[in-house]
């Protein structure tokens, strides 16, 4: 069996027996490519707007960037063992440096620069809307408060040990606490409270937009979630000792499976599946806008890209196109209407143009007729036609 302790940052292999367990992945399972590379263990992982990702390189002192195409490069240098990342509204990366105590911020253009300190071994770390940073300080028990001009204060205590840390839209934040498996909740003022429980040392958090939260709980290999309310559940189980955690616009949930190098995908109504492979160890997991998945891989020194199929997507592109198709025929079939109209009156038009000649016609004809077939009278001004053969009235003279 393989342990992975990482209170002290040391990965024990433990051999319980002498043989290799294959884990395969579900039938079902998403496409994995590896991304590109980072520094030496990566940790926490981000991504930005324009869908670069960012990785804290635990071993190496830096952060990397890679390219939605998969170009990696080193992004700038940060304070010891960065374990925890963020990025604010301008594309400023901050990193908890879990060594040395410190906040570091990188300029999109590489310069790095120490923030502020921190509570002892920062752990988690996240920004809000006024760009304070607050970091999950594991062993100080505390988080600590930084703002954009590097004042340091400690925010408010926690439980046992805070590994993670997020924020819900009224500013008040929450901390998954390794050792005593609680949620801390710590108001803008400072005030701190305990939530709810959680599965065993819960290393992950994250909220929807209803205010649950969601741990991912490395020692039982299951997701709980706590309501505002502090009604605590397991919505469901993962691989195995789940790290990072995220969450997409529809409420399902993703685990990075630190030991079976493996995502798994829990739906609001509770149901796990494999959603697919990564490198060796995922540590953090992030989301882009389409859905896509990213691990960082502890071990492997690279990040995974799991290409989701986005069926709400390819619903609403096939309802586009069948609109557009349908618009299409109405148009196809407006026109044809039209053009038959145009014929009709084309020639309604020509017929009526006919009329006097036809008029003309008749009466030239109406004369004729009566020439051949009548004897025609006269009496003055006045013409009577009489029956071939007949006599004029009294009066009337035979005319030829």
């Amino acid at each position: 069996m393989l342990k992975i302790n990482f209170r002290t940052n040391i990965i024990a292999l433990i051999l319980t027996s002498l043989f290799l367990v294959y884990i395969s992945p579900s039938a079902n399972a998403e496409p994995s490519t590896i991304l590109g590379t980072t520094g030496d263990e990566p940790n926490g992982i981000i991504i930005d707007s324009s869908g670069n990702i960012y990785t804290a390189n635990g071993a190496s002192n830096n952060v990397s960037k890679i390219t939605p195409q998969g170009v990696s490069t080193t992004l700038g240098t940060t304070g010891a063992n960065p374990f925890g990342i963020t990025i604010d509204s301008s594309g400023n990366i901050y990193t908890a440096n879990n060594v040395d105590n410190t906040v570091t911020k990188i300029t999109p253009g590489g310069v790095s620069t120490t923030l502020g300190t921190t509570g002892n071994n920062p752990r988690g770390i996240l920004i809000d809307s006024s760009g304070n940073i607050y970091t999950a300080n594991y062993g100080a028990n505390n988080v600590s408060k930084i703002t954009p001009g590097g004042v340091s204060t400690i925010l408010g205590t926690t439980g046992a040990n805070p590994f993670a840390i997020t924020i819900d839209s009224s500013g008040n934040i929450y901390t998954a606490n390794d050792v005593d498996n609680t949620v801390t909740k710590i108001t803008p003022q400072g005030v701190s409270t305990i939530l709810g429980t959680t599965g065993a040392n819960p290393f992950g958090i994250t909220i929807d937009s209803s205010g649950n939260i969601y741990t991912s709980n490395t020692g039982a290999d299951t997701v709980s979630k706590i309501t505002p309310q502090g009604v605590s559940t397991t919505l469901g189980t993962t691989g195995a000792q789940p790290v990072g955690i995220t969450i997409d616009s529809s409420g399902n949930i993703y685990t990075a499976n630190n030991v079976d190098n493996t995502v798994t995908k829990i739906t609001p109504q509770g149901v796990s599946t494999t959603l697919g492979t990564t490198g060796a160890y995922p540590f953090g997991i992030t989301i882009d806008s389409s859905g896509n998945i990213y691990t960082s891989n502890n071990f492997g020194a690279t990040v995974t890209k799991i290409t989701v199929f986005d069926q709400a997507a390819a619903n609403a592109e096939a309802a586009r196109v069948a609109a557009a198709n349908a618009e299409a025929a109405r148009v196809a079939a407006a026109n044809a209407e039209a053009a038959r109209k145009a014929k009709e009156q084309k020639e309604l038009t020509e017929i009526l143009a006919l009329i006097p000649s036809i008029a003309e016609l008749t009466l030239s004809l109406g004369e004729t007729t009566q020439s051949l077939y009548s004897t025609k009278c006269v009496k003055g001004k006045t013409t009577k036609y009489v029956k071939y053969g007949a006599k004029c009235p009294k009066g009337y003279v035979k005319k030829k």
